[in-house]
């Protein structure tokens, strides 16, 4: 079940959001640190969970759904939450930017694609 439709995703319901679509996160977030943070620890969680193949298939698909969903977001905050808190850490694995690049769509996509091409150019 997803909790929130793309109009109503906003910066300062992103975190509620996520700890309602990903529960398997929810139990170890620690919601006292600030939006990138708790982002910035959900990306490593997804990325670690990538490459260690420790995370389920139902965890997985609820996360990328939901980084789909910030994608499709047009507030311009979610979407650099997104980039900012998300996209850059899973561009740090061979596995997690394969996961990626196969789970992500439209805007969300895009956005991880210009990611790797800054990446790329560094």
């Amino acid at each position: 079940m997803h909790y929130l439709d793309n109009s109503v995703l906003k910066p300062e319901t992103v975190i509620s959001a996520l700890l309602a679509e990903c529960p398997s996160f929810a139990k170890l977030a620690d919601i006292e640190e600030g939006t990138y943070s708790v982002l910035g620890d959900f990306a490593i969680y997804l990325r670690d969970g990538i490459t260690n193949n420790t995370l389920q298939a139902d965890g997985l698909e609820s996360a990328f759904a939901f980084l789909n969903k910030m994608g499709a977001s047009d507030d311009l905050e979610v979407q650099n939450q997104l980039v900012v808190g998300i996209l850059e850490i899973l561009a740090d694995t061979d596995e997690s930017t394969s996961a990626a690049k196969r789970k992500l769509e439209g805007r969300a996509l895009e956005l991880f694609d210009r990611t790797l091409s800054g990446w790329n150019k560094a």
